[in-house]
Parts: C-alpha cells; structure tokens; sequence
C-alpha cells in the first residue's frame, strides 16, 4: 500500500487498496507465447522428483520438530519448578509461588521456545500438506502430458 497526504488534516493516510483484474489478451499472443505459458513434460517431470524427494524427507523432519515440542515443554516445567521452589525458599506462600513461576524470566523464555517449536511444527505439517498437493497437482499435469504426447 501507498501512502499520501490528506490535503485537510496534513496527516498521512495508507492509500486504499484496489485489486485490479487484468486481462489476458491471449487473442493475440502466438502459439509460441500461449506454449511457452506451461511447462514442458521435462519440466514437470523434474518438479515431480523434487517434490517427491522432498516430501521423502517429511517424516524425519516432523519427527525432529515434534521431539523439540517434546524437549520444549519439558524445559518449561522444569524452569516452572526450579521459580517455584526458589520463590518457596525465599519466603513466598504456595500461592505467591504459583504466580511468581509463571512470570519468572526463565519460565517466560522457556514458555516462548514451546511457542516457537509448536509453531516450527505446525509450518512442517503444512509444508507436508503442500507438498502432497503439488505432487497430485504435477501427477495430474504429467499424466495430461504423457496422454497428450502419445496421441500426438
């Protein structure tokens, strides 16, 4: 978005956005343009090993990020237990304890590391997601290619 001036108030103001269609005048493109469009069965073949390579690799890696939810979470209860056993001997009451270990520093940093693992998991499993529909999509494109080219 752009910004610009308000000529009555001097303040700036996020211009509003506008979505334009834009139209393809494939009238008056060539057969080398409306070709050169699509990918070539080469092409798509070689998008399908990348993507099938890649979604090889899934399982261990979702594996790895569930493990550091695992040892995150665990780092938090831990950090929780050593605030509240600290702010036992320091003289808290059980309910001041319980209300000092959630806010401690270390229980706060431990709490955004669970956040920050559960988060890298979760951008995994749509990774994964995205890559089974790339695959079905670069099936679906290899499969009309190959059908194209053996009736040709």
């Amino acid at each position: 978005m752009t910004e610009h001036i308000n000529p009555v108030t001097g303040e700036v103001e996020d211009a509003p956005a506008v979505l334009e269609l834009v139209p393809l005048d494939l009238v008056n493109l060539s057969e080398e343009d409306l070709l050169a469009m699509f990918p070539s069965p080469v092409q798509v073949a070689g998008a399908l090993q990348i993507a099938r390579a890649r979604i090889g690799h899934a399982p261990a890696v979702l594996k790895d990020l569930s493990a550091a939810v695992k040892a995150a979470k665990r780092d938090l209860l831990i950090a929780k237990g050593k605030a509240y056993r600290d702010a036992r001997q320091a003289g808290f009451n059980i309910t001041d304890a319980r209300l000092f270990s959630d806010v401690d520093g270390p229980v706060v940093e431990a709490r955004e590391a669970v956040d920050d693992a559960e988060l890298e998991l979760e951008f995994g499993r749509d990774l994964r997601k995205s890559l089974t529909t790339d695959i079905d999509i670069l099936r679906s494109l290899n499969a009309n290619v190959r059908a194209e080219v053996h009736h040709a």
